[in-house]
């Protein structure tokens, strides 16, 4: 107790107050001691937080992910639930709903069925101008909206936290010029241009093998439509045409069947490129033992939902208008078959 009450800046009494309920406090001395009772790990931290639930505001948080069997959105959703769950400033309510629809009009009209249901709103949305306007006509009434792992254009007015795509396309490029046996045909495979992220990804790494000219060949970048079955296909007739393909970079979803492809292939004793990957999921973790994959470009999901939930609820908390929304592009996780 002694520690707690030196690092909030109040007397033993007062932090004795707060956790016996002994009379109240004020509301901002109360938040400082349960500030310093979390950094502390102070074991009474959890009554501290009991005892200041009532007087913390309310925020309705809502979430608008996409395709709900996908592993990464699951763990996405996850890590969302656990960083309201751990905020101070706030009880947080937080309202999960998936999408698995990308036509732009579906996307908008969804977004806007949340206005007066929710304080603040996170969005993984194609950058279209439907769904900007959409965005945009929220951020004119008041609301904080957060684009989360693909950035909106700028006239949507919307935060992001996400992955810094240039920097894993180039780290992409990077993998594969280091790690194939020899120069040579690299394809790329991204599940639509629709999301910025991944249009942003293309571009990165094609620049990356840019820069080594007459050395490496991009092949026509090749849609998987972040479906299994047709990544599955796509992934089988590339291999088929490019037996000598020296890398594969696999910017979108549809993992699960780039990976049977690749299995099937390896099965037939062909030779398999260089693979690089996003997101470390139980799929693309053993993926990463089996040596069907070299790399995997992960989103780091804990610091993403933390940084996503903190400013929605500072947003929310704030005078309409008061605050820009910021911007938090991440550096990717790195993971490799001696990582995991």
């Amino acid at each position: 107790m002694e520690d707690v009450a030196r690092l909030a800046g109040v007397s033993l009494s007062t932090v004795d107050r707060v956790i016996n309920l002994r009379a109240r406090v004020r509301a901002d001395t109360a938040r400082r001691i349960a500030d310093a009772a979390s950094q502390l790990g102070f074991h009474a931290r959890g009554i501290i937080e009991q005892h200041l639930a009532g007087q913390r505001p309310i925020v309705r948080l809502g979430f608008l992910l996409m395709k709900q069997g996908v592993a990464f959105y699951q763990g996405l959703a996850e890590a969302l639930a656990e960083a309201a769950a751990t905020t101070l400033k706030a009880q947080v309510r937080v309202v999960i709903t998936y999408l698995d629809d990308f036509d732009p009009s579906t996307m908008a009209q969804r977004i806007l069925a949340l206005r007066g249901q929710v304080d603040a709103l996170g969005v993984v949305a194609a950058d279209h101008r439907e769904v900007c306007e959409a965005v945009a006509s929220l951020r004119a009434e008041g609301m904080p909206v957060i684009a989360l792992v693909s950035d909106l254009a700028a006239s949507a007015g919307a935060g992001y936290v996400g992955l810094d795509s240039r920097r894993a396309g180039r780290t992409a490029g990077w993998f594969i010029t280091q790690l194939a046996r020899q120069p040579g045909a690299v394809a790329l495979l991204i599940g639509t241009q629709r999301f910025q992220c991944q249009e942003l990804c293309e571009m990165s790494f094609r620049s990356y093998l840019s820069e080594r000219a007459g050395e490496w060949e991009l092949l026509v970048p090749r849609l998987t439509l972040e479906d299994e079955m047709f990544a599955y296909e796509n992934t089988l007739d590339l291999l088929r045409g490019q037996p000598d393909l020296a890398g594969l970079y696999v910017a979108g979803g549809g993992i699960e069947g780039v990976l049977r492809a690749l299995r099937e292939v390896r099965e037939r004793q062909g030779r398999l490129p260089v693979v690089v990957c996003h997101d470390l999921t139980p799929l693309t973790q053993a993926a990463l033992k089996d040596g069907l994959v070299q790399a995997v470009l992960s989103h780091p999901l804990g610091v993403m939902a933390q940084d996503a939930v903190h400013e929605l609820v500072r947003a929310a908390l704030a005078a309409p208008g008061q605050l820009p929304m910021r911007r938090n592009a991440l550096a990717p996780y790195i993971s490799t078959p001696e990582s995991v």
